[in-house]
């Protein structure tokens, strides 16, 4: 469906809602009889687990209803736009029996100017996205028509009813989470209507020319616009077809031979009734090319941006990925190793035993801070020696080169780094490359908000990828000014 992307998210939200109040070795029982211990990657484990939870609750989750709802509005509106689009051609378009031809300009100005304006209004909210994006009136929409159908909705079995609109306004104040999969799915499902109007004023125009009589002709209030400079616009309008196909081109002698006065009922040539039918082919193009084209691309762009971004959503649902690789890692480990004092793994403890003492630079990843007692204690704690500080990762990358080259005297390193971000592939990439130099150990100091965060399965998971011994993961408990956002968020 359209919107399955919807309905995964508000799925996410209200399933780790309900898990809230769970005991937490039930969520694990759970969790390992849906996933077994067979490692899978995390786009698979997540849609996995989704599937499950959404079966054990008869298949008609807030997500799933969601989804079919916005899908049946969506269907219904794009079959409005069709019928839009066909009405307003055969309202421009005059039959034998009118005393007049069809103006070119007019159709092209509603067909096909005003809806290329609202395209580029809706590219200016998605490039601002600020403020002005964040109240859309698309997504107003929705909501309303959401809430509207969520009242004839049936309840779920055994009593345990939800709000479709309340679940959405809930999914939106995750911005930070699901602000570019929400927007660009709503953007990507609005250029359809735009779609579904041109290709109606096509078929309209289409049909009217080849099963009736049309007579097409232009003119302006007071000989506005000359016949060279509107051959000339027209030309570079139908190069697209008229170069490649050598089909709907536009010549001086048609623009010259159908302009047409309304006082005096006659062409300004002869034979312009006769060439008028060449019109036709034209706007068909300019519908096709400058209406659907544009639109369609842009929908799939959109489409193809939210799928890339909701390739990471597994990593970016912390709660739900580390519930559900602390199940897969802990195939391998006992549950009490998710204590914070406990050793991470190990090749990691052995790489601590043998840097005791080591000149050691201390690393602060994307804004990740401690103080300088808890430092000490954890540097205490690995047989480390802190000689020297600096930060990385805020996005300026010929600082971090600069970094890399630098320290090299130096005999290990502790990056610190936030747990409620998730390691990205720039994240690993700079721990390869601090590791290249004189091959030393590299210590990930996560900075947790509690003991047990399932954040800490997800470092743990996703630099086993890297499969170095030389990397150890190392859960640091301190509330850091970003982790008491995170937690008030």
């Amino acid at each position: 469906m359209a919107f399955a992307l919807i309905g995964t998210l508000l799925d996410i939200e209200w399933l780790l809602q309900r898990d809230e109040a769970r005991p937490r070795a039930e969520l694990a029982r759970e969790d390992r009889m849906i996933l077994g211990n067979t490692p899978v990657a995390p786009r698979q484990a997540l849609e996995h687990w989704l599937d499950a939870r959404r079966s054990a609750l008869g298949g008609r989750t807030p997500g799933v209803r969601a989804s079919e709802l916005l899908t049946a509005l969506h269907v219904t509106t794009a079959t409005l736009a069709l019928i839009a689009g066909a009405s307003t051609a055969a309202a421009l378009l005059h039959g034998p029996a009118s005393r007049e031809p069809t103006n070119v300009l007019s159709f092209i100005f509603a067909t096909l100017v005003w809806p290329l304006a609202l395209l580029a209004v809706s590219l200016a909210a998605l490039g601002l996205r600020g403020r002005a994006g964040r109240s859309l009136l698309l997504q107003d929409l929705y909501v309303a028509g959401v809430a509207a159908l969520e009242r004839l909705a049936r309840r779920l079995p055994e009593g345990e009813g939800w709000n479709v609109a309340r679940q959405w306004r809930a999914l939106r104040r995750s911005e930070r989470r699901y602000r570019d999969l929400e927007l660009g799915t709503l953007l990507s499902a609005a250029q359809w209507y735009a779609i579904a109007f041109h290709a109606g004023a096509a078929l309209a125009l289409t049909g009217s020319a080849l099963f009736s009589d049309l007579a097409f002709g232009w003119s302006t209030t007071g000989d506005a616009l000359e016949p060279r400079v509107l051959a000339a616009v027209t030309r570079v309008i139908a190069a697209p077809w008229c170069d490649t196909l050598g089909v709907g081109c536009v010549s001086p002698e048609l623009v010259a031979g159908t302009q047409f006065s309304r006082f005096t009922g006659q062409y300004t040539s002869p034979q312009g009734a006769a060439l008028s039918g060449a019109w036709w082919p034209v706007l068909l193009g300019s519908l096709l090319v400058y209406g659907v084209l544009p639109r369609l691309s842009f929908s799939l762009a959109l489409r193809a941006l939210v799928w890339r971004r909701s390739a990471g959503l597994a990593e970016r649902v912390l709660e739900l990925r580390g519930r559900v690789y602390g199940v897969m890692v802990g195939a391998s480990r006992t549950e009490t190793e998710q204590a914070s004092s406990a050793p991470a793994a190990p090749l990691a403890t052995a790489v601590a035993t043998d840097a005791r003492s080591l000149p050691c630079w201390v690393l602060c990843w994307r804004g990740a801070t401690l103080d300088e007692a808890r430092l000490e204690d954890v540097c205490r704690r690995l047989g480390l020696n802190a000689q020297r500080r600096a930060a990385a990762g805020d996005g300026d990358q010929a600082q971090d080169e600069a970094l890399l080259s630098q320290g090299s005297e130096l005999r290990a390193v502790l990056l610190l780094v936030d747990g409620w971000e998730a390691p990205d592939k720039a994240t690993r990439r700079f721990i390869e490359e601090l590791r290249q130099v004189r091959d030393r150990p590299v210590f990930i100091g996560v900075l947790l908000d509690a003991e047990g965060s399932p954040a800490l399965a997800i470092w743990r998971d996703r630099l086993g990828l890297l499969q170095d011994p030389g990397v150890s993961v190392e859960p640091i408990v301190a509330r850091t000014p970003a982790l008491a956002r995170e937690g008030g968020a």
